[in-house]
């Protein structure tokens, strides 16, 4: 099954997240109870675009590019998932990052802000053997900020990786990049998190520009972020 089909073969079923704003005494609440996520990863992955479709529903065409040159933190908001938005995910601030800085960096990031969840984007369109080194490298430095069973480790819930850009691919590539990537991950995090843990981080695909095939894909991945994290 070739990109184009593959990007068709999306569950009919996902529910588009719906945003509101944190305001008043809803500010305070979400502050106290919403989660931090912290966006990292390789430069043109496609961190600000998704990060912009998270806390704004909003996606940019394909072609418009933005420079992220530093650390960028969004004000309080929350989304409903479903009818009359039975899933809520409250997001205390959803965080940029920079991916010029490097994979280390980006793993010592996590010990600083402390994030409930990490969303690792990766680009689908770059060579796998760039991708999976960056990987590498920010895999082994997070598993020494975890390790050391830091306040970051017991705060942290979740990390999910995103492939994307996934419309640039085909079936095929798309199956060895996630293999690839789950090694990685099983290779280098499996001690810090436990086995089970590791393996369990969801790989999941991504498109975070406007395309002819709709937003399915990226209100899945929300989706699921706000189910695990309602856990």
């Amino acid at each position: 099954m070739d990109a184009e089909a593959q990007t068709i073969c999306v569950e009919s079923g996902v529910q588009t997240p719906r945003r509101t704003s944190a305001k008043g005494l809803s500010c305070l609440t979400t502050y106290a109870r919403g989660k931090e996520i912290l966006i990292l990863g390789p430069g043109s992955a496609g961190k600000t675009k998704f990060a912009q479709y998270l806390r704004l529903g909003a996606l940019d065409p394909e072609g418009k590019r933005e420079m992220t040159y530093y650390v960028t933190k969004s004000p309080g908001f929350a989304i409903g998932i479903g009818r009359e938005g039975g899933l809520m995910l409250k997001v205390r601030r959803a965080v940029d990052t920079p991916g010029q800085v490097g994979p280390v960096q980006h793993a010592g990031l996590v010990s600083r802000r402390k994030p409930h969840a990490v969303i690792v984007m990766l680009d689908c369109s770059s060579a796998v053997s760039a991708t999976v080194r960056w990987l590498r490298l920010f895999c082994s430095g997070l598993d020494t900020v975890l390790r050391r069973g830091s306040y970051a480790a017991r705060r942290l819930k979740e990390i999910v990786v995103l492939l994307n850009k996934r419309d640039k691919i085909s079936g095929r590539e798309s199956a060895e990049l996630r293999q690839a990537v789950r090694q990685v991950l099983n290779q280098h995090l499996s001690v810090a998190l436990g086995v089970e843990r590791a393996r369990s981080i969801p790989i999941l695909e991504c498109v975070s520009v406007q395309t002819g095939r709709g937003t399915a894909l990226i209100d899945g991945v929300i989706g699921q972020l706000a189910e695990r994290l309602a856990r």
